[in-house]
């Protein structure tokens, strides 16, 4: 009797054990399920809501944000800035804008001397660029993650394209890293999409 015990008892830990390897092999599978479908739903409910359309500097540039987003213009002297929407979802956990510049040198030279410029003051996380093409206009996406004044992280999505006459047109989005979702680069790369250079 006390054998037939002992062999349940080891059928029992060994069926324990198996079910335990086999929840632990899966997990991150069912967890990355969920997690596509709960940005499914979210990326849904944002194209639902529909898009505001922006024509601006003389129809030279069109593009297009979420018409939930809160929006405003600001000007800036000196003349680099020509053209600057900031914006802001309601629930303030994105924010960013969407730039005009007039420079006097190549893009990648500027964004070379912009991270060079930018190491010792800030500190990078995570940092990576790479060469992107939006409705034929040649550009960089560049991706970061750095420390917050006081405490935290920013995670950074920029897009940087080159225009004509030393344009470079720019869209730039910043959430704290706690609030990032798998489904931001995908509405943030519909925005970018959308811009119409002339």
């Amino acid at each position: 009797m006390k054998n037939i015990f002992n062999k349940r008892y080891v059928l029992y830990v060994a069926a324990i054990a198996l079910i335990f390897v086999f929840a632990m092999t899966f997990y991150s599978k069912i967890w990355n399920t969920v997690e596509v479908f709960k940005a499914n739903i979210e990326l849904q409910k944002m194209e639902k809501q529909g898009y505001k359309n922006y024509d601006v500097l003389d129809g030279s540039f069109k593009f297009s944000i979420p018409s939930s987003w809160n929006a405003w213009e600001q000007k800036f002297v000196g003349g680099e800035i020509i053209y600057n929407l900031n914006f802001a979802t309601p629930n303030k956990k994105i924010h960013g804008f969407i730039q005009v510049w007039k420079m006097d040198k190549p893009l990648a030279e500027f964004l070379e001397e912009s991270k060079k410029a930018a190491v010792g003051a800030v500190d990078f996380k995570d940092y990576d660029a790479k060469e992107i093409m939006v409705n034929r206009k040649r550009g960089f996406l560049v991706q970061y993650i750095r420390a917050r004044d006081n405490e935290g992280y920013i995670r950074a999505y920029e897009a940087f394209l080159e225009g004509g006459d030393g344009r470079v047109f720019r869209a730039s989005f910043f959430t704290d890293e706690k609030d990032w979702r798998r489904y931001y680069p995908l509405m943030f790369n519909r925005i970018i999409q959308s811009f119409n250079i002339k």
